[in-house]
């Protein structure tokens, strides 16, 4: 209860940047010492800023940053990325409606799905939707929003507003920045709009390669009990291999 609470607070700073102490009171019948201990909590990960009477979201801009750009990721671990593609293809069929998140690793995905058949994808990747364009017949929505130049994804109020206008997917496919206990991101508008993803989904599958497991990272999305399967590397650690089959999710690994 206390978790979801403080997830769902860490939420809605993400959408509104602030929110005062008298507000999440009323949302969560909570009195005033509880809400002092979570923002209390969420400011020791370095999610949020105390003020008088409330709390505003911590400005990321600062925050370090080990993402490499998209042309250099786009190399790195490439044997381990196409061999979790291959898994993953086993976990999609035919007809079915799935949401991509970006990333390099997840464009492997992509480059599979002509496989498929009859697949309804919802991605706020450009890199993946012009594969998919190029290469399928499936029925593609490219999320709208702010266009982030660099890595070519939309994030923003109007990609969250746009997801949520979706009443059910079948599959959201994640990567990660970094993953402690979950799935991490350093850009809040991406943890925002993977947060909605793993909401609008019956199953939440992730891919992340083994270097992922060392990083951390400022955003968490979410916890490993949203995760019904983890596809990773067989270097990753076995210490977070072995907590994610205790948390009950699936782990299937690959060679790196």
């Amino acid at each position: 209860m206390k978790y979801d609470r403080q997830e769902k607070i860490k939420q809605l700073l993400i959408d509104r940047k602030q929110i005062s102490c008298l507000e999440i009171c009323d949302m969560f019948a909570v009195s005033i010492e509880t809400v002092r201990r979570d923002l209390a909590s969420l400011e020791k990960e370095g999610v949020i800023k105390r003020v008088y009477g409330g709390a505003v979201l911590m400005d990321n801009s600062s925050a370090p940053n080990p993402i490499k750009p998209w042309n250099t990721r786009i190399v790195m671990n490439n044997l381990e990325k196409v061999n979790m593609a291959k898994q993953m293809l086993n976990y999609i069929h035919d007809g079915m409606t799935i949401a991509l998140d970006s990333g390099t690793t997840v464009l492997e995905v992509a480059r599979l799905l002509n496989q498929r058949k009859n697949l309804s994808i919802i991605t706020n990747d450009i890199h993946i939707t012009a594969e998919l364009s190029r290469s399928t017949d499936h029925k593609i929505y490219l999320i709208g929003g702010s266009v982030k130049k660099d890595d070519r994804i939309t994030t923003g109020f109007l990609a969250n507003e746009f997801l949520k206008n979706f009443s059910r997917i079948d599959a959201a496919i994640l990567t990660a920045d970094g993953f402690e206990n979950g799935i991490g991101d350093f850009n809040v508008d991406m943890a925002a709009l993977k947060t909605i993803m793993i909401e609008k989904s019956d199953k939440v599958y992730a891919v992340i390669d083994h270097t992922k497991f060392s990083i951390p990272t400022l955003y968490k999305v979410g916890s490993m009990k949203d995760l019904d399967l983890v596809i990773t590397g067989m270097c990753a650690p076995k210490e977070a291999v072995a907590a994610l089959r205790q948390a009950g999710v699936e782990v299937v690994q690959v060679p790196c």
